[in-house]
């Protein structure tokens, strides 16, 4: 892939495929928790880009922010031997190769700057003693320079992309764009360079342990049975204190209140017979004194009558 003008020697990026494995290792009951133990392994991998010189197979540590991207590398390859929950799968290692010159040339070049970076790091890590390691090499076309060339400040720009995307051969359009100097300098100094690499892939698988508890849901009790009832319910609305009453107490309290009705019913009519025959007597007395009044009135009125005869004669 062409980097773009003016990028850095190092890329690094990480990838992970989620889910890969989940395994049950464990499962106990806590108290009122089940808890199981799963190990979890992931696959990842970590990518590094290292940029050597034109025509160059040889590791040049300095060049170009190499240093940074070995450090990098370092830290990385340091915590991998330290962590055991990190396990390699395979490392692969890829020379790359620019466009220009010749295409048989490019592919060993590409294949030889592949074998020195494995060189150091199998001298440096041990790599091949400890992991599958594959080497690869590809000669980029000018396509790859494409996309770096559509967002640069190249001169003539828009011919150089009609050649990038012309028919013709490698060799006929690395001929064609030397003819322009600006554009050849400008190739030369910022879109070949990066095309000329080596990246390493490190796919590696990631484990941990998980522990997780679970509340147990237990069946709630079967509520309790209601007691035998050796009472009738009388009246369900009843405010005050319930007892319990057996059956043979149950109708002699019974038997007791219904003598307490009709006692007091009996009480109830003699007093009723007590107020009618009080008010009969009260009855009768207003009558004889109405009676009594009414002949006074008479006796009275006569006497007036009479006392005014008397007054007339005079």
């Amino acid at each position: 892939m062409c980097a773009a003008a003016g990028a850095t020697a190092q890329t690094t990026s990480r990838t992970t495929t989620p889910a890969a494995d989940t395994v049950l290792l464990s499962e106990r009951v806590d108290g009122d928790y089940l808890v199981r133990t799963y190990r979890i392994q992931n696959t990842e991998d970590v990518d590094y880009s290292i940029r050597y010189r034109i025509s160059v197979a040889k590791l040049n540590a300095a060049l170009n922010g190499n240093t940074a991207a070995l450090d990098e590398l370092n830290g990385f390859v340091n915590g991998l031997m330290q962590d055991t929950t990190k396990k390699v799968r395979q490392v692969i290692i890829t020379g790359y190769a620019s466009p220009d010159g010749p295409a048989a040339y490019n592919a060993k070049l590409a294949m030889q700057r592949a074998t020195d970076f494995k060189g150091y790091v199998d001298q440096k890590y041990g790599f091949s003693q400890k992991y599958a390691v594959t080497v690869n090499s590809v000669v980029d076309d000018w396509a790859m320079c494409r996309s770096a060339v559509s967002s640069s400040t190249i001169p003539d720009r828009a011919w150089v992309l009609q050649i990038i995307d012309g028919p013709q051969s490698s060799s006929a359009k690395e001929q064609m764009l030397k003819r322009n100097a600006g554009v050849w300098n400008y190739l030369a100094q910022e879109i070949l360079p990066p095309m000329r690499r080596v990246e390493v892939m490190i796919d590696y698988d990631t484990s941990r342990i998980v522990e997780q508890r679970t509340l147990i849901q237990r069946p709630k009790p079967a509520p309790k049975p209601a007691p035998a009832q050796d009472y009738v319910v009388v009246e369900e609305n009843v405010n005050g204190v319930i007892v319990e009453m057996p059956e043979k107490e149950f109708r002699e309290e019974r038997r007791e209140m219904k003598q307490d009705e009709r006692a007091a019913a009996r009480i109830a009519k003699r007093e009723a017979r007590e107020a009618a025959k009080i008010a009969r007597a009260q009855e009768k007395a207003a009558k004889r004194i109405a009676k009594k009044e009414a002949k006074a009135a008479k006796k009275a009125a006569k006497a007036a009558k009479k006392t005014y005869k008397d007054l007339e004669k005079m």
